[in-house]
């Protein structure tokens, strides 16, 4: 007969240090595809990883994109834009976005509002034909509703702010 205790032991011992890990190796290793040079966005985005499996699938599906993610903060956007996507030259076989969030509001809110916008680097992220700002229109023009001039919304990044925010609270 063969025991399984030994198994299950190691596996329920050593899986906090596997979550670190990919905690690790998803917001800090240089190797990384959501970067930040801002501590108060580096700690949005830890809290969101570590209470939010949305907002931490969201980062997984980018590490194993060909899009890299820019996101900083900004006292201010245009209207009542809390965070905002933009395309960046492709170089290096690489796609580079860059997100933008003003941090109005409570933590948890930013958290939502950053798991908004990398819904929207996903999409990018989906759509290899999306290699520059035209690119970028003309898939947010197919998969998203004009809100403004140069300003596109999609149901999926609108639901996934709902759904960080209440994967934050519970």
């Amino acid at each position: 007969m063969v025991s399984f205790a030994p198994l299950l032991l190691s596996a329920v011992l050593f899986t906090p240090v596997l979550d670190l890990a990919t905690e690790s190796s998803m917001l800090e290793a240089p190797t990384r595809h959501v970067r930040t040079m801002d501590r108060s966005i580096r700690s949005l985005m830890k809290r969101g990883f570590r209470h939010s499996p949305s907002f931490s699938a969201l980062v997984a599906k980018l590490q194993h994109s060909d899009v890299l993610v820019y996101v900083e903060e900004v006292p201010r956007l245009a209207g009542a834009l809390e965070g905002r996507l933009v395309m960046l030259p492709m170089a290096h076989g690489y796609r580079y976005v860059r997100i933008q969030i003003a941090l109005r509001g409570s933590p948890d809110d930013s958290v939502a509002v950053l798991g908004h916008e990398l819904q929207h680097a996903v999409e990018v992220a989906e759509a290899p034909e999306v290699q520059d700002q035209a690119g970028m229109m003309k898939l947010y023009e197919r998969i998203g509703s004009r809100g403004g001039d140069h300003v596109y919304e999609t149901a999926a990044a609108q639901q996934m702010a709902r759904t960080v925010r209440r994967e934050l609270s519970s």
